[in-house]
């Protein structure tokens, strides 16, 4: 009898509510669970940890790690590649054409850190390696055009070591001359009918309303104006001339006369401006190997009238605007020189 009295007791608990007092918080159920711990992880940037990977397989580690979705690994894998770059002996793991191609993408990269990283893996790489430049040009238009003034920047940023680096490969790139100053157009809005208008000798009319109104901050205009001085500066520019080369050629052909003149040409598809059996001509996106070349379709497609006109726009605000304008000004005379 006494134990099912206490059996009885103990099951009449699990109905009794306790009584509280005030203040007092209620005490924990037996079966509780506690969540108090924090949970630990070791992260590791490298997908294997072992210690015996040589320098090639890390170098191609981190070019695959150029197109990872975290930015902070492709920053991390720019700035390894970028000191691996620079301490480079002899001959790096992959060719650098293979680099940038990887890596060219990332100008349009939202993050001004991996960006800015970009910028100096590009530097640091030979400059004779890099090879054919229509990929990275490409980016570098869409950059320029892109909502984002920052990536505007970066982008422009791209352009002056491509000027720098390489002038005469850009400008050789199909559409590199015309694709280009038709960029910076658009950029400055040197273009279009509007309000007040000025006509050009062919009939051609452009917009004589300040282009400052709507291009965002000064820094990118100036950025702007500056670039595209010196896009002009190397396009319009003829190669230097040698008074001695005729001589020197005469000698070395003599007793012949202009024997190289009849010889295979050294340059690709010497008559293809002939057109003779391609499609239509596409003015934009075509190479023009000279400045003489480049002043012609200029001259052409109105794009020198409409460039002066802007520019003596430009000039009328003054301050970095006006002095950047003035060195557009100054490129522009090149094609009368020429």
């Amino acid at each position: 009898m006494g134990s099912s009295t206490k059996k009885k007791k103990e099951k009449q608990k699990d109905f009794q509510k306790p009584k509280l007092k005030v203040g007092k918080a209620r005490p924990k159920n037996t079966n509780a669970t506690d969540t108090s711990f924090s949970a630990k992880s070791i992260v590791f940037k490298q997908q294997n940890v072992s210690e015996t990977r040589d320098a090639s397989a890390l170098f191609n580690h981190n070019v695959s790690l150029l197109s990872s979705k975290n930015e902070t690994q492709r920053r991390d894998a720019l700035q390894y590649l970028t000191t691996a770059c620079l301490a480079a002996e002899k001959d790096l793991p992959q060719p650098a054409s293979a680099i940038v191609s990887k890596a060219q993408p990332l100008v349009l990269d939202g993050n001004s850190g991996v960006r800015s990283q970009l910028l100096k893996l590009l530097k640091s790489l030979p400059v004779n390696e890099i090879g054919p430049l229509e990929q990275i040009l490409l980016y570098t238009r869409a950059g320029m055009t892109h909502l984002s003034t920052d990536i505007r920047l970066s982008a422009l940023d791209v352009l002056d070591w491509l000027l720098r680096s390489s002038g005469e490969a850009v400008l050789a790139c199909p559409g590199g001359w015309i694709k280009t100053l038709k960029t910076f157009q658009n950029l400055l809005s040197w273009h279009g009918a509007g309000q007040s208008t000025i006509i050009t000798a062919s009939g051609a009319r452009w917009s004589a309303t300040k282009p400052a109104a709507n291009l965002g901050s000064n820094k990118l205009l100036v950025h702007q104006l500056n670039t595209l001085a010196t896009f002009l500066t190397v396009g319009l520019t003829p190669p230097p001339t040698d008074p001695t080369a005729a001589g020197r050629r005469a000698a070395e052909l003599f007793p012949l006369w202009h024997t190289d003149a009849h010889m295979l040409p050294k340059r690709s598809n010497p008559f293809g401006y002939l057109n003779l059996f391609g499609a239509p001509r596409d003015a934009e996106s075509e190479v023009y190997d000279s400045a003489e070349e480049r002043v012609g379709i200029l001259n052409e497609l109105d794009l020198l009238g409409l460039f002066r006109h802007g520019v003596k726009e430009a000039k009328q605000h003054g301050g970095e605007v006006g002095r950047a304008a003035s060195g557009v000004e100054k490129a522009l005379r090149l094609a009368d020189v020429g």
